[in-house]
């Protein structure tokens, strides 16, 4: 269960391709468990420099994707992410 979704992956945010980290969520076993969708939801590992914010929309494997939360860190950026319509 830890390796799933795990590896790297291009994301296109505002028309460019970026390469990032995708990580799985803490406690997604027992949201699955509870009936949640965590598989919907996706920790991405994105370069320093980029702008995100929450509620922006991106594509993860050609699939549509809303910014949930935005975490800054000295090497990275960590935001959350949940599989939505087009």
């Amino acid at each position: 269960m830890r390796l799933f979704k795990r590896g790297r992956v291009s994301v296109l945010y505002q028309g460019e391709k970026i390469p990032c980290a995708v990580r799985p969520l803490k406690g997604q076993w027992q949201a699955m468990r509870h009936g949640e969708y965590a598989q919907d939801t996706l920790r991405l590992l994105l370069p320093w420099k980029m702008k995100i914010r929450p509620g922006d929309r991106l594509e993860v494997e050609e699939r549509p994707y809303r910014c949930l939360q935005v975490r800054c860190y000295p090497g990275h950026i960590q935001a959350d992410v949940q599989r939505c319509s087009r």
